[in-house]
Order: C-alpha cells, then structure tokens, then sequence
C-alpha cells in the first residue's frame, strides 16, 4: 500500500516539473520581420545535345523562396544576385529579372531565374555560381534570413556525349565529330539514319569541309575519322 502512495506522489512530483518547464520555455510568438530563405541548398542544370540542336543557349530555370514569419499583408518586392566565389575556376552565367514579387497571404514564392549554355563543354567538373538575396538593392523588401539558407548553389553542365553511341556506324566517338554530324543532319544521335548512304554523305561532307578548314581533332588530339562506304 505504501508503495503504490510513494509512486503516486513521484508520479505528481514529475508531472509539476513538467508543468514548470514547459510554461518557462513556451515559444514566443513571432516577432520578427519579414524575411526569406532559400528552398534548396544546391541545384543542377544540365545542357545536353538537344539543346544544341535547337539552338538552346539558355534555360529559364525555377527557384523556390520560402518566407519566414508571418503572411504577408502585402506583397513585398525581393532581389536575387550571383555572389562571386572565388573558389570557382569555371563559373556560370545567370541572369535575373530587376526585381520579383512575393505575394501576399502566401508561405512560398516560386520565381524564373534564366542559366546560360557554358561556353564550352564539361565532364566531371561543373560550372558553378551562388545565388543570394539582393540585400544591398534598394528595390529588396526583406530583411536576412537564416545563415543555413542564405544562398543557393547552382552547378551547370554542359555534356553532349550519348551512351547509346552507334560505334559501327559511326566510328570512335568525339565531341567534335559529334557536332559535326549535328550540324550535317540538324538531328540528334536518335534522329540520324543508320544506313550505307547516310555514312557516305557524311563522308563526303567532311572530305569537302576539310577543303576550306583544318581538320577536326578528338580529345586525344587526333584527327577524327568517319567510315568511307561505296
């Protein structure tokens, strides 16, 4: 009987302390002003070989901004900038409207920022840059937000290399010798025909190039070579 009474009074002991710590450590109310904060921390954008075949230098590209605090009771106006980094050897080229809207009574704000093509092409390492809030532009509304999602990296490729390359019709692949069968045919690796006349017009299409320009070179400086059929 003794027991069952010393564990109903720990049991109250435990449930006032409880009580005591939530009311000394309840959360205030949101006090602060507006600000934003950045969805996602890295994006990547990738330019392929149908990009080059419609002539495709840029892409307008989708950034998701949150708001922090309370909904707005009017729309606000913010700014966006690429912050230079130093670090980056290759770096990207993006472009963004004066200014953007983040309307009122709304928690996110999604807004079209455009990514130019990289002036050549990349393997392994990207083209980078690190988009921030605009803090210094008169025209942005909103104070800093959270350290953690001040900015947003963004990586850019530009690859036209296709796994699925044809190596019987076509030889040893190259970027180079890629882009001239772009540029012949105005189709991707999909679009060019698999047959004996299509490998000879491209035969002869590079012999009668050759007349006027240097040779094309692979990545392993060698020229390329394109089957001669009869």
């Amino acid at each position: 009987m003794k027991m069952k009474k010393y564990r109903f009074l720990l049991l109250l002991l435990v449930s006032f302390f409880l009580y005591v710590g939530c009311e000394e450590n309840d959360i205030d109310l949101y006090n602060e002003t507006p600000r934003l904060n950045f969805y996602y921390s890295n994006m990547d954008v990738y330019f392929v070989d149908t990009d080059y075949v419609k002539g495709h230098t840029e892409k307008e590209w989708m950034l998701r901004v949150n708001l922090q605090g309370d909904r707005l009771p009017e729309a606000r106006n913010f700014c966006l900038k690429v912050q230079p980094n130093e670090t980056y050897s290759l770096k990207a080229n993006i472009s963004f409207d004066e200014k953007y809207v983040f309307p009122m009574d709304s928690i996110y704000q999604i807004v079209t920022i455009k990514v130019h093509r990289p002036e050549a092409l990349t393997v392994t390492s990207a083209y980078q840059a690190d988009i921030y809030f605009d803090l210094d532009n008169p025209l942005h509304q909103f104070d800093p937000g959270r350290e953690d999602r001040e900015y947003l990296s963004m990586n850019v490729y530009y690859r036209i290399k296709r796994n699925d390359w044809n190596e019987w019709y076509w030889g040893k692949y190259a970027d180079s010798k890629y882009f001239f069968m772009m540029d012949y045919f105005g189709a991707t690796h999909d679009g060019i025909p698999t047959t004996q006349e299509a490998q000879k017009n491209l035969y002869d299409a590079y012999e009668e190039y050759k007349k006027s320009n240097p040779p094309l070179l692979d990545e392993n400086g060698e020229e390329i070579v394109f089957k001669q059929v009869n």
